[in-house]
C-alpha cells in the first residue's frame, strides 16, 4: 500500500513539473496536474495543498542525489587537486542536468510575476548546493590544504569558476548539454587551476 501511495505522489509530481516546464508556472493550474496524471482533483489535493508544494517537491525531486553527491568529493580523493576536479565534476553534472537548465530557464521567466516561486527555487536548489560545497570547502581549510578565509566567498569562487564559458552558454541554448561527464572535464581543470593559484596552501 505504501509503495502504491508513493508511486502516486511521484505520478502527480512528474506530471505538475512537465506542465509547468512546458507551458509556464502561471498557465498550469491543479486541474490540468490530475489530468496529465490520469487522476482527480480530489485526489490530487490530497497529496499537495497547492501549485507551490507541488513545484517544491519537483525541485527535489530532480535534484535527488545530485546535490548530495557533491559531499562525495573528499571520499575517495587523496590530493586537493582530485578532491577539487571530483567536486566540479559533481557540481557541474548537477547544473547542466537537462531539468535543472529548464529548471532555471522557468524561473528567470517567471520571477517577475512570481518572486516566491524564484525564492522556493533558491532554497531548495542553489542554496543548498552552495551550502555542500561550502562543506567540502571547510574540511579543505580544516585539512589546511587551502588558505583560511570566509567558506562561502571561497565556495562562490569555486562555482563561478566552474561555470565560466560553459553553463550560460548552455542556459541560452548555444551549446547543447554535454551527454557525458569528459565534456565538462576541461573546463573543471581550469577551474581547479585557477583556484588552486588563488587559495592553495603551497
Amino acid at each position: 500500500m505504501r509503495r502504491k501511495t508513493e508511486t502516486r505522489r511521484l505520478q502527480f509530481v512528474m506530471a505538475a513539473g512537465e506542465l509547468f516546464l512546458h507551458h509556464g508556472f502561471a498557465a498550469v493550474t491543479m486541474e490540468s496536474i490530475a489530468e496529465k496524471a490520469a487522476s482527480s482533483k480530489v485526489t490530487l489535493y490530497n497529496y499537495f495543498s497547492s501549485k507551490d508544494a507541488l513545484f517544491e517537491a519537483y525541485v527535489v525531486e530532480v535534484g535527488k542525489g545530485l546535490v548530495e553527491r557533491l559531499l562525495d568529493a573528499p571520499a575517495n580523493s587523496h590530493t586537493l587537486t582530485d578532491t577539487l576536479h571530483r567536486l566540479g565534476i559533481s557540481y557541474l553534472e548537477l547544473v547542466t542536468t537537462p531539468e535543472i537548465v529548464a529548471l532555471n530557464r522557468l524561473i528567470i521567466g517567471e520571477a517577475g510575476r512570481f518572486p516566491e516561486l524564484a525564492r522556493l527555487f533558491y532554497e531548495m536548489g542553489p542554496k543548498k548546493t552552495l551550502s555542500h560545497i561550502s562543506e567540502v570547502m571547510s574540511g579543505l581549510m580544516e585539512e589546511k590544504l587551502i588558505c583560511q578565509g570566509d567558506v562561502r566567498t571561497l565556495s562562490v569562487h569555486f562555482k563561478a569558476l566552474c561555470e565560466a564559458g560553459i553553463v550560460e552558454r548552455i542556459l541560452w541554448g548555444i551549446d547543447p548539454v554535454p551527454t557525458e561527464a569528459s565534456g565538462l572535464a576541461a573546463s573543471v581543470a581550469s577551474a581547479t587551476q585557477a583556484f588552486i593559484r588563488l587559495y592553495a596552501n603551497l
